[in-house]
């Protein structure tokens, strides 16, 4: 963070402004083209189906297991951990770029849930993500059981993404909801293995046990995918959160 803000003193405001929209779009469109369709081979079998023994998740299996260089889930996961370096391109973009300003007013104006949810599903700009993140979390009781909702049926990368970012925004535990939309309703790989990474910030008995299972499936079927980085950051978030407990104990 320290280096951003030193680095947006040294240059031209914008510029990086502009550097900064065009490098995410760019990453963003290699690295998961949201707005293409699922190749129909991305469906995975019924959760039940999938059985990769029982998890041993100790040190050695953590530095045989590597997450990819560049990957959707690996991104995600950096927002997660410092949401204040995409508010910050945010703000910096839409100072001097003027996409997406009527729908940016109606993010500002509109104050019931439903119409949040509307633009939510039609695909957001994504200088507006952030400010309309932030309006959906205003309203997180009644916003986020909708969104649970609407991820049990097929979605968008980008709402995937959007709804994941506001789920752990939330600060609160809807590991059950997830599991149960994973177990139940979504088949779709890489909403999958973004739920798995989500999982892996809570304490629930039954996650290790999942995303072990996807993490070996999806290194075994999708070895020319990154989705398996999903449920292998969840198994470190579980892996360090074990640590902590135990030098809490000691």
């Amino acid at each position: 963070m320290k280096f951003i803000l030193e680095f947006v003193t040294r240059t031209n405001e914008k510029e990086v402004a502009e550097m900064n929209l065009a490098l995410v779009e760019v990453g963003k469109n290699i690295l998961n083209n949201s707005t293409k369709p699922r190749n129909i081979h991305h469906i995975l079998p019924p959760h039940d189906t999938i059985n990769c023994g029982q998890p041993l998740l100790d040190e050695t299996f953590l530095k045989t297991n590597t997450v990819h260089e560049l990957s959707a889930p690996r991104f995600i996961y950096s927002i997660l951990l410092t949401p204040e370096i995409e508010a910050l391109a945010s703000e910096m973009t839409n100072q001097f770029l003027d996409r997406g300003v009527i729908e940016s007013r109606l993010i500002e104006n509109t104050e019931d849930v439903s119409g949040l949810m509307n633009i939510m599903l039609n695909g957001p700009d994504f200088l507006n993500q952030v400010k309309l993140k932030n309006k959906l979390l205003r309203y997180k009781n009644v916003a986020i059981p909708l969104i649970m909702q609407e991820l049990k049926r097929p979605q968008s990368d980008a709402f995937i993404e959007l709804a994941i970012k506001i789920i752990h925004a939330s600060g609160e535990d809807y590991s059950n909801e997830i599991l149960e939309i994973i177990k139940v309703n979504q088949r779709d790989a890489y909403a999958v293995a973004l739920f798995c990474m989500l999982l892996g910030f809570y304490d629930n008995g039954e996650t290790e046990k999942v995303l072990w299972n996807y993490y070996h499936y999806f290194k075994e079927y999708f070895h020319d995918e990154t989705y398996s980085d999903g449920p292998l950051l969840g198994l470190d978030e579980i892996k360090v959160r074990k640590k902590e407990h135990l030098f809490g104990v000691l």
